[in-house]
């Protein structure tokens, strides 16, 4: 058996960064706590539709997807079904925001629990390279 399988599991390539599975989990995680953060229901922030009323709570989550979850923006923005640009346009909406220091500390409430969100993903995974992998993701 090579590095990272086990008898009747397949092996993870984890080449390339995180994989699908970590990826749905954080975007989730995110899209939990954006939701609850601004006082919107989860299943309309997840949604595909564009409605305007969730838009700064799915744009706070493609944030903290891109800078807590370390997903790149062509990542994020395929799992929420966007383009690159508008990731990009998201996160720097966010970053500009940050000035005012009452939303910054809400922010860094926001990073923290999705990283300890990410910690316990990272605890409760079966396969030990993936924990090693995460954590030095999450020490840096």
């Amino acid at each position: 058996m090579g590095y990272g399988e086990r008898k009747g599991m397949k092996k993870i390539d984890w080449s390339g960064g995180l994989n699908n599975f970590y990826r749905r989990k954080i975007v989730k995680a995110s899209l939990q706590l954006t939701a609850k953060a601004c006082g919107v229901e989860y299943s309309e922030v997840a949604a595909i539709k564009r409605k305007a009323s969730v838009a700064f709570a799915r744009q706070l989550s493609m944030y903290l997807c891109h800078v807590v979850g370390d997903m790149s923006l062509r990542d994020v923005a395929t799992e929420f079904g966007r383009d690159r640009t508008t990731v990009s346009h998201a996160c720097h909406a966010i970053e500009d925001r940050r000035e005012c220091p009452i939303f910054d500390r809400q922010i860094e409430h926001l990073e923290r629990n999705l990283k300890g969100r990410i910690r316990d993903l990272v605890d409760t995974a079966d396969m030990h390279p993936s924990k090693e992998m995460k954590m030095a993701r999450l020490a840096g």
